[in-house]
């Protein structure tokens, strides 16, 4: 088994930098987020997808080491780490928890930066789809007066997209 639990902290370990990783790449994301560097965000987001893709698979692997942690401990398969803890020794209980609580802080983290960074994306929506507004509501140019002599505001939209079906 203790085999299997050093397993487990590798594990974790190797999350947690990924983690990290990721986050490093979501405050990337900010910054060209804040400077509108739609270049810099593509990359960016590929690099991010390419980190995720990998996370699921050590997520895969630490799910595999409980099982077999859970089959050389003979309880149930399905466990949490924090719920392995309770079959620990002490020493190496709290040395996978101080593991599991970091990945869980990185994880805290990441999940702010990325609040933030949906907050701003939606910030520069609303920016967008108000000069939008502005730019499709125009009126005709001068005071354009009819034969009675009222003025004539008919407000014409502007169409930005021309499409033909």
């Amino acid at each position: 088994m203790e085999k299997s639990v050093q397993q487990l902290k590798d594990t974790l370990i190797k999350e947690n930098e990924m983690y990290k990783g990721v986050l490093k790449l979501a405050e990337e994301k900010m910054e060209a987020i804040i400077k509108g560097d739609i270049k810099t965000l593509e990359d960016i987001t590929k690099k991010e997808q390419k980190s995720i893709m990998s996370m699921n698979t050590f997520e895969k692997i630490r799910r595999s080491v409980l099982a077999n942690i859970a089959v050389e401990l003979k309880i149930q398969e399905d466990f949490t780490v924090s719920e392995l803890l309770l079959f620990l020794g002490e020493d190496v209980g709290n040395d996978i928890d101080k593991l599991r609580y970091k990945l869980l802080e990185t994880i805290d983290s990441l999940k702010e930066v990325n609040k933030n960074n949906e907050r701003l994306i939606n910030q520069n929506l609303q920016y967008i789809n108000f000069n939008l507004e502005i730019l499709t509501q125009s009126s005709e140019d001068g005071n354009k007066y009819n034969s009675k002599a009222s003025e004539n505001k008919k407000v014409k939209p502007i169409n930005l997209f021309d499409a033909k079906v």
